[in-house]
């Protein structure tokens, strides 16, 4: 039987129970952490100069930390441009000399305060301090990346226990298992990986660079298909649904960067890995919007349709906010100014929340209220910052337009007024969304104050019963009415029998 089917009180028995696919889902994770492990191990194995860099380009690697420890003629910004007098370019990887070693010295170039120099760097092996080095200054430079990291994991965690048997709970903590161990696997260097051995440099580059794309992006994809009901292509092609989404993203990619290594010519990679990782995303985009409209139009179950708005509010909030700032930091500067993206690592937080309610149906039907008091109060800030700040602009300019100075009783004046109009302006705005986007509950509220007027004076029972059908109308909208009153009892001074009204009153209330 398919499982989206049962009854709510065995659909969540079989959600609780820990079977193949959960087990699965707990070794997916687990496995990402083991990578971490892994690229720790090569790390410490391979020599590299001790510091971690990071890079936009293969032409330039600016030295961040010395994980070492050890002495060195590298500073923090130096940018490394060169290795024994090999210029570095975009076009091919760092070339490096065969078999390097510990003890030995190559001569770098590097850019240091807008002037270009050669140092000779010392290789060293890093050993395992140094990998806890890396994690400390990488924790530590970015604390508000790991700290909502380890949450989400937490949380994901916690509703895969509660919930192992749904599909959204193993897809769930598969996203944010791989979205916290990226704090603690990758300490390679990224300009010493271009030094390692081909099939250690192959694996390690898919593991690192390209994760993101052949793993994150396509599990959110599988989990937009899976949650809150199993889509027909998921259901029924489950095998090839997931060889589509991971398997063709993994092969484009091995076999670019594999030409990349072997040839040393970046363009291979170029060629394989936008196009592939336009299209990872693409799908992702469409998926999940194709399914929250897919959802909102076929659903009809109360519980399934609460879900959905909080699978709604999750995204909504904790992906479109941070995604639309990025939006519009991008088209206005060009990048994500450094620093300023740290709210969003927070706010992501929401989706594993909003989630965890959904999937454990814990105060699932508060949704409407939390919607309806996010639109309230999202306006009513928006609103009186707005009206606050274009009135002390507006006054302070009248007033040194008059006077030739600003005056402070203008702030005072302006904070007066916004106090005094917050609560009118909160009902105003809380009046309106009731009317545009909660009708149903808007009208019912005075439909039945109208009704019970009504019933006050009415006694002819037909008049009553169309009043009764017209205020379940106005009310609920149900799709068709019927009312069946009972043949009223045979009365000693009345012998006819009042017939049964046939009135229909089917409470099947359409979709909001």
């Amino acid at each position: 039987m398919d499982r989206d089917r049962l009854p709510l009180n065995l659909k969540e028995n079989n959600e609780r129970r820990f079977d193949r696919g959960a087990w699965l889902a707990l070794a997916v994770v687990l496995g990402w952490f083991l990578a971490a492990v892994l690229l720790m191990g090569i790390s410490i194995y391979y020599p590299t100069d001790g510091w971690v860099y990071k890079w936009d380009d293969t032409s330039a690697f600016t030295a961040t930390d010395n994980i070492s420890g050890l002495d060195s003629p590298l500073r923090s910004g130096d940018a490394v441009v060169g290795i024994n007098g090999q210029q570095f370019s975009a076009e091919r990887l760092p070339s490096f000399p065969p078999n390097l070693q510990p003890g030995q010295v190559l001569v770098y170039t590097i850019q240091r305060d807008g002037q270009a120099m050669d140092v000779e760097m010392t290789l060293v092996r890093p050993g395992l301090a140094s990998y806890f080095n890396s994690l400390r200054f990488k924790i530590s430079d970015s604390l508000n990346a790991f700290i909502p990291s380890l949450l989400s994991f937490l949380l994901a965690g916690l509703i895969f226990y509660l919930r192992p048997g749904n599909l959204g709970a193993r897809y769930l903590v598969m996203f944010f298992g791989y979205y916290f161990s990226t704090n603690f696997g990758w300490a390679v260097s990224s300009l010493y990986i271009h030094s390692l051995p081909p099939y250690v440099q192959m694996p390690v580059g898919l593991l690192t660079a390209y994760s993101w794309f052949w793993f994150f992006f396509p599990t959110l994809t599988l989990l937009s298909l899976a949650f809150p009901v199993v889509k027909l292509p998921l259901r029924r092609f489950p095998l090839g649904i997931h060889l589509l989404v991971y398997g063709i993203p993994v092969a484009s990619f091995v076999i670019g960067f594999s030409l990349t290594v072997l040839t040393r010519q970046t363009r291979w990679e170029n060629y394989f890995v936008p196009p592939v990782g336009i299209i990872v995303l693409a799908l992702g985009v469409v998926s999940l919007f194709g399914s929250l409209i897919h959802n909102w139009l076929t659903l009809r179950e109360a519980a399934a349709r609460a879900q959905m708005r909080w699978l709604v509010l999750g995204l909504g909030l904790g992906l479109g906010l941070p995604f639309t700032y990025m939006l519009v930091m991008v088209l206005i500067y060009g990048e994500v100014p450094s620093g300023s993206f740290d709210w969003g690592l927070w706010i992501f937080l929401l989706v594993p929340v909003c989630l965890g309610i959904a999937i454990t149906r814990y105060r699932l039907f508060d949704i409407d209220l939390i919607i309806r008091r996010t639109l309230v109060y999202s306006l009513l800030t928006g609103l009186l910052a707005l009206l606050y700040f274009g009135s002390v602009t507006l006054l302070q300019s009248i007033f040194t337009a008059l006077g030739g100075s600003q005056s402070p009783v203008i702030t005072v004046i302006s904070t007066l007024a916004i106090a005094a109009l917050s609560n009118p302006l909160r009902r105003r705005i809380q009046d309106f969304i009731d009317r545009r986007f909660y009708r149903q509950k808007y009208d019912a509220d005075k439909a039945l104050a109208e009704f019970a007027e009504a019933a006050r004076s009415e006694t002819d029972i037909q008049t009553l019963t169309a009043q009764l059908v017209a205020a379940v109308q106005s009310a609920i909208q149900p799709e068709s009415t019927s009312v069946w009153m009972r043949p009223a009892a045979i009365s000693p001074l009345n012998s006819r029998t009042m017939p049964a009204a046939q009135t229909n009153i089917s409470l099947q209330e359409r979709n909001p």
